[in-house]
């Protein structure tokens, strides 16, 4: 699969309307993975993949508030496994407020005006086939693009992919950090304790 001409040279248009971005998103991880130290690496999308990141990608997705967070976390999980394979009861979760400062971001957060670039976006929204957002995402990495704004595909809200190998250290921090690795310690403390015959 590959763009047509007139999709890439909307893109191409689209590209040069890159922006910088800062602000505060949230990242919902699950207890095993709430490291604050492994919530920014970017390994799970690099093994799994995701919309607008094809497998091998270092990119972290983060949602523009901890609702939205929740929600696409239940629909990826359904998307890979057919079926909502967690629960917030079962399998409780950290919600990370990350800073985001990036330079070079693109948004779909509006109807594009273009006729080619509005199906291009509807193409990309698909629930359950990524194959064309990937295919957008691997084009605006070898463009230096840091980041997507997107629309939520599972409900209300804004989702931001961040594309780690155009980022550097200081793009994405994560929001007080050591407030959570203090209340991350007393969770596992919780934990090991009521683990305890």
């Amino acid at each position: 699969m590959s763009f047509t001409p007139d999709e890439l040279a909307a893109i191409q248009g689209w590209m040069k309307r890159a922006r910088p971005l800062a602000g505060i998103f949230y990242r919902s991880v699950e207890y095993r993975f709430m490291d604050p130290d492994d919530v920014l690496t970017g390994k799970g999308t690099a093994l799994y993949g995701g919309r607008f990141a094809e497998v091998g990608t270092r990119a972290v997705y983060l949602a523009g508030s901890d609702n939205t967070a929740t929600r696409e976390v239940l629909a990826r999980k359904k998307r890979l496994g057919n079926e909502a394979q967690i629960t917030f009861d079962k399998y409780p979760r950290v919600v990370f407020a990350v800073a985001v400062s990036l330079l070079r971001v693109v948004t779909w957060l509006r109807s594009p005006r273009s006729q080619t670039m509005m199906e291009l976006r509807k193409a990309c929204r698909t629930p359950n086939d990524l194959s064309r957002s990937q295919e957008l995402g691997k084009t605006l990495r070898g463009a230096g693009i840091q980041g997507l704004l997107f629309p939520s595909v599972v409900g209300a809200g804004r989702n931001l992919i961040v594309y780690l190998d155009n980022c550097n250290a200081s793009s994405l921090t994560i929001h007080n950090a050591d407030k959570m690795r203090t209340r991350i310690a007393e969770i596992s403390k919780d934990a090991v304790q009521k683990k305890r015959p």
